[in-house]
């Protein structure tokens, strides 16, 4: 694709004036009417022309009127690699099945399978008869490895998927590559039973935006590869032109997720919750069975170390990150027991030229393996110090990652998001230590791209960063070094909800205690305590019964402070006299409340 050139792709896209127009015909919904150009990215495929995006004005999708058919048979075999140890969402796609009562399936086909994950998990979890159709180079090795039942060709008719109707069609990332999106769905409409589910996942027209983080942007983008970003008005209008007729559309921001049946009943939910105990017990399955240090296995166990970190399983997260340190160390002689070393070696090193040079010596997933065990070292170990250097080299080992990807026009959203994360941590360990240090750092994350890439971290997860190192900050009793981070955490609080809560809470204790403004800090009281009580699961949430009743004293506290008792008694006197459907006062919070209320003389 591009040779050995490392082209940051992020960089060569440029967004246009709205004066800028193509006549084009929109795949969505056939509007053939001039259509504004939103961007130009540059293509993978030599010679590098430039591709404009166009926006429909009528239902909102965006596509390449310019771009041309590239050979999807002909994946880098190294790209595979990316996949199996890296960036197959095997979660995402599972949890897309949970759409379905999977009682209610026993045929299962899935056009554009890839490797075949899916296709494994179905029969694995649920005992599916599943079959599978790609003509990709990655079909064949997942074909062989797998034992899946994969057709390496492309369906050009119903007939040619079988006689037998199917339960269940799925077709996950594909839609957006296809020049002639009628075609596919009136097969996918003509191979399933009359009460069949149709399920799609494709990128989404709503995430094209200049404020979109760069590698997210590029993911959706697939220069060269994706032709067609949906809207969800778009989406829907093309289902129902080919007979599709209940269609439901869930946009999840960079993602559509989309149900459609030929019948009146759509018998799915996109909105079901997922269980992940049977994709924990899938991974656990296929370790077992997998070459250790085959990217497939390396994926997988890989896969298993974050789960069971996210989940909090830390015990089993040991587990597995010490079966991941294993093959390390066997397949790149990386030794995970030694992060210092790890973190010098990434620093001193020479960014490889490619694909292949860059995983001569690393995995593709040694960045987040880094970050889930600084994760580790931090909650489960208590180990602050060992922490820190895991999330250095988390966010260098990130980076480097994606610069190798960026050579051939790609990137990893998961990989981007981590090492942003990461730095963010590297932070946030100082503020038991270091509280001045935490402070600066963190502004300075906002003012300083990544070395590598030159990106600038995203201002979702800045704001998310300063919030949390605030709050600690501030329950650590650092005052001075919470000051200085008051204006960019008061300027992002959010309307509502846990986060409101929190920070507010922590504001108002600084704003009391440091600050010395007793009524401005009963305000940030009275808000920590309107977002409890906002809270559907007010009862029961744990911000609520950490928070809701310490807000509401301390409010009460402030006010006294600044000689406003008629206020103070009013806050106190929901204390006195709880509501029902609220979480159980302390005792000594009540004791205390009343002390205040009796030396003060507060009317209540």
């Amino acid at each position: 694709m591009g040779g050995a050139e490392i082209i940051n792709w992020t960089k060569t896209i440029t967004w246009e004036s709205d004066d800028c127009h193509l006549n084009a015909t929109c795949p969505a919904c056939e509007d053939a009417g001039a259509k504004r150009i939103r961007l130009k990215v540059r293509s993978p495929w030599p010679p590098h022309d430039e591709q404009p995006l166009v926006v429909c004005q009528s239902c909102g999708t965006a596509f390449h009127p310019t771009m041309g058919q590239p050979p999807y048979e002909a994946v880098l075999d190294p790209l595979v690699d990316v996949y199996l140890e890296q960036n197959a969402g095997i979660d995402v796609m599972a949890e897309l099945l949970a759409a379905v009562d999977p009682a209610g399936v026993r045929r299962y086909i899935e056009i554009g399978c890839g490797f075949g994950f899916l296709l494994d998990y179905a029969r694995t979890a649920f005992g599916w008869e599943a079959r599978g159709f790609d003509p990709g180079y990655s079909a064949r090795l997942g074909r062989e490895v797998l034992g899946v039942d994969i057709q390496h060709v492309y369906l050009h008719s119903a007939a040619d998927a079988g006689a037998e109707p199917f339960d269940l069609a799925l077709c996950a990332e594909v839609i957006e590559h296809v020049f002639e999106p009628e075609k596919l769905l009136v097969i996918l409409r003509d191979v399933l039973t009359t009460n069949g589910t149709l399920l799609l996942t494709t990128p989404s027209a709503s995430g094209i935006r200049p404020e979109t983080q760069p590698g997210t942007l590029l993911s959706l983008l697939c220069p060269g590869y994706h032709y067609v970003l949906y809207s969800p008005q778009g989406i829907e209008l093309l289902l129902r032109r080919v007979g599709f007729k209940s269609v439901s559309v869930i946009d999840r921001g960079h993602t559509l997720r989309i149900a459609a049946s030929v019948g009146e009943e759509l018998r799915a939910d996109l909105t079901r919750a997922f269980d992940r105990s049977s994709y924990h017990d899938y991974l656990r399955t296929r370790i077992k069975t997998t070459d250790p240090v085959s990217p497939l296995g390396v994926g997988y166990r890989y896969r298993l170390l974050k789960e069971m970190t996210n989940a909090g399983d830390f015990k089993a997260a040991h587990a597995a990150q010490s079966e991941v340190a294993e093959v390390f160390l066997r397949r790149w002689n990386i030794d995970l027991a030694d992060p210092a070393a790890l973190y010098a070696k990434l620093s001193e090193s020479v960014q490889p030229d490619s694909i292949d040079a860059y995983h001569a010596l690393y995995p593709f997933c040694l960045g987040n393996v880094l970050y889930f065990s600084g994760i580790l070292a931090w909650l489960a170990d208590g180990q602050r110090d060992i922490a820190y250097t895991w999330f250095q080299a988390a966010a260098l080992a990130g980076e480097r990652m994606r610069a190798a990807l960026h050579i051939i026009g790609a990137d990893d959203e998961e990989s981007e998001e981590l090492m942003w994360r990461a730095r963010g941590f590297v932070a946030h360990l100082l503020a038991w230590d270091r509280p001045a240090d935490a402070a600066e750092e963190v502004l300075r994350l906002g003012d300083h791209p990544s070395p590598l890439l030159g990106e600038r971290i995203p201002a979702y997860i800045l704001e998310d960063t300063q919030r949390k190192i605030f709050v600690d900050l501030v329950n650590l009793g650092h005052y001075a070094a919470a000051d200085r981070l008051v204006v960019p955490v008061e300027a992002a609080l959010p309307a509502e909800g846990a986060v409101l809560a929190s920070t507010a809470f922590a504001l108002g204790i600084l704003t009391l205690n440091h600050r010395k403004a007793p009524r401005a800090a009963a305000d940030f009281f009275g808000r920590s305590y309107e977002a409890c009580m906002a809270l559907p699961d007010r009862e029961t949430a744990p911000i609520a019964r950490s928070l809701l009743w310490p807000a509401l004293f301390h409010q009460g506290q402030a006010l006294v402070n600044a000689g406003l008792k008629q206020e103070a008694g009013e806050a106190l006197r929901a204390m006195l006299k709880p509501a029902a459907g609220l979480p159980p006062l302390p005792l000594e919070l009540r004791a205390r409340a009343e002390l205040l209320v009796r030396t003060q003389h507060l009317p209540v």
